[in-house]
């Protein structure tokens, strides 16, 4: 009877060491992707699910977050007034800005750093994701 007891715990030691390394794994792995993408990428690495991994270039969003934040966006259904997207401009690249006004064909954004809203009307086609996290 207690040799079933000790090799049921003695089980039990070896899954929650296994399950410990499992995690510390996947916390380094993480850890890599995201210094990779910090210092070393100027593009999304990661996609899955509609989320994005990007590294923040100007300081056009301080204080919310400035140039070196990292940044998460995912891919959503609808946008909305004071939500922080990520979109494509008319040159390609991506910008990240608040909305300040939506209508039925697409939305104007600012930078909470910038005096003047941006000029070009943003669809949403062009729109990549919502920034739903800062690495700060």
């Amino acid at each position: 009877m207690h040799k079933k007891r000790i090799k049921i715990k003695s089980d039990k030691i070896k899954l929650k060491k296994i399950l410990n390394n499992l995690g510390l794994i996947f916390i380094i792995c993480l850890i890599l992707f995201i210094l990779y993408s910090k210092f070393f990428s100027q593009k999304s690495i990661i996609n899955p699910f509609g989320i994005q991994i990007l590294i923040v270039e100007s300081n056009s969003m301080f204080p919310e977050f400035e140039k070196g934040n990292i940044i998460i966006i995912k891919e959503e259904k609808e946008y909305n007034i004071g939500d922080i997207i990520t979109f494509l401009d008319d040159t390609g690249t991506l910008v990240t800005h608040r909305i300040i006004e939506k209508y039925e064909d697409g939305f104007f954004t600012k930078g909470d750093n910038n005096n003047t809203r941006d000029k070009e009307k943003v669809t949403i086609p062009k729109i990549s994701g919502k920034v739903i996290y800062v690495f700060k």
